[in-house]
C-alpha cells in the first residue's frame, strides 16, 4: 500500500501558515512530488481554502474545530486524498488557536495509521512581530490575555521545527536576535528562518520534511482549563456578502477604508487582533488584505485592480473580543462605508462565535 509523508503545520493565527503550506506545496510539485493539502478552521467560508484551490492544489478542509477535536474527519479526508490523488506529501495546516498537536494528532496517526502515513517533524510557524510583541508587551497596542498567550507559548514548546517566518520584513540583525532567542529557549527544536511569501529557504524546510520521520514526540503537560479559556477569549467571524455600487467603486480604496474603520474601533475598544483577512473579488481579479496586529498597516495582494460596481466580499476575523461586540463593530463599519461609497451590502453568510472547549478524540501520552 502506498504511504504519504504527512506534514503537520501549527502556529498562531497570522503566522503565515497558509502561505507556507501553499508555497511549500508548489515548490515540492516543481521538484516532481505529488502534493495535497488540508486546511482547518473553527468556522466555514474560508479564504485559505479558496486561495489553495486557486493555486491548483488538491485541497480538502476540516471545519467546525481543530484536527484534534475533528480527528475522524481529518482521517477521512486524508484517506480520500490518499486513495484518489495518491500524493507523495500531504501538508495539513491546523487551526491557529490549537496546541497539543503531538499528543492528539501525530501520536494517534503513528499508532493507528502508520501503514498509510509517515509523519514529518511537527512544524510551528511563527511571526516575528508576534514574538516581539509577546516579549515586549506595552500599553501602546492591545495585548492578548494571559490565557491566549498560553496557547502561543505551548505551540512553540511542542515544535520539532520552529519556522521563523517573514524574514524579508526584518533586518539581518533583528532576525539573528530572534533566532538566538528561540535557539536558547527551545534547544531541542530546529530553528529555521524562512520567508514563505518570497520563498526564501523553503527548500531547506521541505528537504527536512522529506528526509526525517522523527518528530511529534514532545507530549506536553497542558492545562486544558487555561487552554479552553484562551480559546473562549477569541471571537471568530466569517462573513460572505455581495457589495453593489450605484457608481463604480475602487476595490482597493474600499478595502483600505474598511480596514481603517475596523482598526479605529479595535484600538478604541482595546481589542487585540489575532488575524484579519478580507478578500474582495470581482470578475477578473481581487483585492486581498490582511492584518495580524491591531494598529498595524494592512498587507495587500491584488490582481487586476480596477473600478467595478459588483463585488463578492469574504471576511475572516480572529480577535480577542466578545462575538456580540465584534458583530456591532463590523456592522457599523459596513454601514458607514455604504454612505461613503454609495453602496449596498447584502450578507449571504454570517457566523460569529467563540470556540467551544477543546475535547480531543485521542490524547496519547506514550510516545511511539
Amino acid at each position: 500500500m502506498k504511504t504519504a509523508k504527512l506534514v503537520l503545520l501549527g502556529g498562531f493565527l497570522g503566522a503565515g501558515k497558509t502561505t507556507t503550506m501553499i508555497n511549500s506545496a508548489l515548490k515540492l510539485e516543481e521538484e516532481g512530488y505529488r502534493v495535497a493539502i488540508v486546511t482547518n478552521d473553527q468556522g466555514k467560508e474560508l479564504i485559505d481554502t479558496e486561495l489553495a484551490r486557486r493555486s491548483g492544489l488538491n485541497a480538502k478542509e476540516v471545519t467546525g474545530g481543530c484536527f484534534c477535536c475533528q480527528f475522524d474527519d481529518l482521517y477521512k479526508n486524508l484517506n480520500i486524498l490518499l486513495e484518489e490523488k495518491q500524493p507523495d506529501v500531504i501538508i495539513a495546516e491546523a487551526v491557529g488557536s490549537c496546541t497539543d498537536l503531538a499528543a492528539t494528532v501525530i501520536q494517534p496517526l503513528k499508532q493507528y495509521y502508520s501503514d498509510q502515513f509517515t509523519t514529518a517533524p511537527l512544524t510551528i510557524v511563527v511571526d516575528p512581530a508576534r514574538l516581539i510583541h509577546e516579549l515586549n508587551a506595552t500599553e501602546e497596542r492591545p495585548s492578548f490575555s494571559q490565557s491566549v498567550s498560553y496557547i502561543f507559548e505551548k505551540q512553540l514548546a511542542e515544535g520539532d521545527i520552529i519556522a521563523l517566518n517573514k524574514l524579508d520584513r526584518y533586518s539581518p540583525e533583528e532576525v539573528e536576535k530572534l533566532y538566538s532567542y528561540l535557539q536558547q529557549r527551545y534547544p531541542q527544536a530546529i530553528i529555521q528562518t524562512i520567508s514563505a511569501e518570497r520563498g526564501d529557504q523553503l527548500d531547506t524546510l521541505t528537504q527536512t520534511w522529506l528526509t526525517t520521520d522523527l518528530g511529534g514526540d514532545k507530549v506536553l503537560d497542558i492545562d486544558y482549563e487555561q487552554y479552553a479559556e484562551g480559546e473562549a477569549q477569541l471571537a471568530w467571524m466569517n462573513i460572505l456578502g455581495d457589495l453593489s455600487g450605484k457608481e463604480k467603486v475602487n476595490p482597493h480604496e474600499w478595502t483600505k477604508s474598511f480596514l481603517s474603520k475596523l482598526n479605529d474601533h479595535f484600538l478604541r475598544e482595546k481589542m487585540a487582533i489575532a488575524h484579519l483577512k478580507v478578500h474582495v473579488g470581482f470578475e477578473d481579479g481581487f483585492v486581498k488584505a490582511s492584518m495580524v496586529h491591531t494598529g498595524d498597516e494592512p498587507t495587500f495582494t491584488e490582481k487586476n485592480t480596477k473600478e467595478h460596481t459588483e463585488f463578492r466580499v469574504v471576511l475572516n476575523i480572529r480577535i480577542e473580543a466578545s462575538p456580540a461586540v465584534l458583530n456591532l463593530v463590523v456592522a457599523d463599519a459596513i454601514e458607514s462605508l455604504n454612505k461613503e461609497f454609495n453602496t449596498e451590502w447584502n450578507a449571504t453568510y454570517n457566523e460569529c462565535f467563540s470556540p467551544l472547549p477543546p475535547k480531543p478524540v485521542h490524547r496519547l501520552y506514550e510516545v511511539l
